[in-house]
């Protein structure tokens, strides 16, 4: 065993607040419900069309919800997802069950749909924004990320900064049994169990930008962070991950090398 999950998150809303689940299903393109909505900006890059919280700091203080959550966190029938081959996604809810809401730091609550929801941020962004959605997850890379808590504490300790690990916006956060920080960069090309259904392959480390510096609980910026990263590590903290076996994970789970 190299390790446990130590939590698990997921993020309905493209750089918006995440929220931690006891169990999940991790299917090929991912968790379940993980940024399954995301804010599309005409002043944004074709290659990457997002508004983020790298142009809107405080978007990591909005809190998006699903309406119905536990419909959200794995199929409706586990035994026919189990079931299918390993080249067949498992199939997944109706759209309509990944419904949202979210709740704006003043406190007020608005369905994502709405266009109160854009209308309220707008004069946030250079470009006219849109939403963009699907079952399977709008991530940047690869469809899981791993962060270790020895990493989280290392960094803080070479820093002097109150290093808070959901910076990082990682699926699982890790408990090394034995290692230390950055270990999991060791892992890049290797193939991992997590729990007894799930095995991911560690395909390579995670190149990081402005998003690590923002605290997400009060959205306050520390650019000394990613400047040491950059300069100590290469810009690089925590790993992307395939699937290559579907499945639940729950809390608490082993983390160890495949066979």
């Amino acid at each position: 065993m190299l390790g446990r999950v130590e939590s698990i998150w997921r993020y309905p809303v493209k750089s918006m607040r995440g929220e931690e689940v006891d169990e999940i299903f991790v299917a090929f393109t991912g968790l379940m419900g993980d940024r399954v909505y995301a804010i599309a900006s005409t002043a944004a890059p074709t290659s990457f069309p997002w508004h983020t919280a790298r142009e809107q700091e405080d978007l990591v203080l909005y809190q998006a919800r699903f309406k119905e959550r536990d419909g959200t966190l794995k199929p409706d029938n586990m035994e026919e997802a189990m079931g299918h081959p390993a080249n067949v996604h498992a199939p997944f809810p109706e759209a309509d069950a990944f419904a949202v809401e979210v709740e704006r730091p003043d406190g007020s609550v608005v369905d994502i749909e709405d266009p109160a929801f854009l209308e309220g941020i707008k004069d946030r962004s250079k470009g006219a924004l849109s939403l963009r959605f699907t079952q399977r997850s709008l991530v940047d890379c690869r469809p899981v990320t791993l962060f270790s808590l020895q990493t989280v504490g290392q960094l803080a300790d070479e820093t002097g900064i109150d290093v808070h690990k959901l910076q990082f916006r990682s699926n699982f956060y890790v408990d090394w049994a034995e290692e230390g920080g950055f270990f999991e960069d060791d892992l890049v090309g290797k193939r991992v169990t997590v729990g007894d259904k799930v095995e991911l392959m560690v395909v390579e480390r995670d190149p990081r930008c402005k998003f690590i510096t923002i605290h997400p609980e009060t959205a306050e910026t520390a650019p000394a962070l990613l400047k040491h990263v950059n300069r100590t590590r290469d810009g690089f903290a925590g790993v992307y991950a395939a699937v290559i076996k579907e499945g639940p994970v729950k809390t608490g789970d082993e983390i160890a090398l495949a066979d």
